[in-house]
């Protein structure tokens, strides 16, 4: 009996009864998109795991409480604002950031280009708030908000999801919203794992990276 109750205390923490929950920016098209990738990471990595989606901010706040168990995608580096979230270090997908505009401006440089202008973001994307700050900008709650912003002079730019259906259809509106090219920045997303999952971290790394090796997650992306 002794030697039986040694070797449970030895086992991992259990996972919630239905697998993994995992925090998703809620109207998102990127996190939909990643989302699909760290399902089937997860599957290939035999780790049961949903979505439960947020809006942006209180996405990562609970992965960090632990309300949930992680983020799924998010920048390198929010390990270190987010105490108790631990980086699976193979990236889940490769995000382009853009500038949108009602008229054609150069951001040629980047994000340097922004400076001098008044910019709108959605609140709680971390590499929005990172590289706007000190910029003059609004932060807003969703993409519909910020576009309304932009539309009525709040702002001279706003930086958008692509493939947001209400982003496209401004954009075939009149006046037409511009996406400014080329993207301001390109960067890795990562998932995050609240450290109680720790453990996990290499079997994820493994599925994706393999998973990238046989063309599984552009497969995933291209679909």
């Amino acid at each position: 009996m002794k030697l039986f109750l040694a070797l449970l205390l030895l086992l991992p923490l259990p996972l919630w009864a239905d697998g993994l929950r995992l925090s998703v920016i809620a109207h998102n098209p990127t996190h939909e998109e990643v989302w699909r990738v760290v399902q089937a990471a997860a599957q290939r990595a035999g780790i049961p795991a949903q979505a439960r989606a947020v809006p942006a901010e209180r996405a990562l706040a609970l992965a960090n409480s632990g309300a949930t168990d992680g983020d799924v995608g998010r920048i390198e580096g929010l390990d270190q604002q987010y105490r108790n979230l631990v980086r699976v270090p193979e990236p889940v997908y490769h995000y382009s950031a853009f500038a949108f505009a009602l008229t054609k401006l150069d951001v040629g440089a980047g994000w340097d280009d922004l400076r001098g202008h008044t910019v709108c973001i959605r609140r709680g994307i971390k590499l929005f708030e990172l590289r706007t700050g000190g910029m003059r900008r609004q932060l807003l709650d969703d993409e519909v908000s910020v576009m309304r912003m932009l539309r009525s002079g709040g702002c001279e730019l706003a930086l958008l999801e692509p493939n947001n259906p209400a982003v496209k259809a401004e954009m075939a509106a009149h006046p037409p919203l511009y996406q400014l090219q080329p993207p301001l920045e390109v960067t890795p997303l990562y998932l995050y794992l609240h450290k109680r999952h720790a453990g996990l971290v290499p079997r994820f790394a493994e599925a994706l990276k393999q998973m990238r090796q046989d063309g599984t997650l552009q497969k995933i992306l291209n679909d």
